[in-house]
């Protein structure tokens, strides 16, 4: 975390600052921002997409467990937020990882069945993923 006099002033300049950090790779720092953010800011319009960065933070450096808890909260505290069905997919992709197979198969067939307009580009992920994992 930044020293408090470097630290961002708004919840939009968080944010950034964590995304910054993401982008550079730093994710043990991009955690702590996002999870400060999410802590300071959790009723804030950028709070899902934080949650969701904070378990691609856990998810890129292979901590399932907490990559998994972060992706389920992050999907069902922010339901209609806009990375609400990223989280499902990388919830399922997570349990997958976790060798938890009917789960990653619960949370991608909910993806499926709440989700239908989501991207075409995340549905094909979704069904790869659903692929790897063996379900049905």
């Amino acid at each position: 975390i930044a020293p408090a006099r470097c630290r961002p002033a708004d919840a939009q300049e968080q944010y950034n600052y964590a995304f910054g950090l993401l982008r550079q790779g730093d994710y043990g720092d991009a955690e702590q921002a996002f999870a400060e953010f999410v802590r300071l800011n959790a009723a804030d319009p950028l709070a899902g997409n934080a949650q969701y960065w904070l378990g691609e933070t856990y998810y890129v450096r292979k901590d399932w467990e907490k990559a998994a808890t972060t992706f389920l909260n992050g999907y069902q505290k922010y339901p209609k937020g806009n990375k609400a069905p990223d989280s499902l997919v990388k919830l399922g992709m997570t349990l997958t990882n976790l060798n938890q197979k009917p789960e990653a198969c619960s949370a991608f067939g909910q993806f499926a069945k709440e989700f239908p307009q989501a991207p075409v580009a995340l549905k094909q992920l979704a069904q790869t993923e659903r692929g790897r994992a063996g379900c049905k």
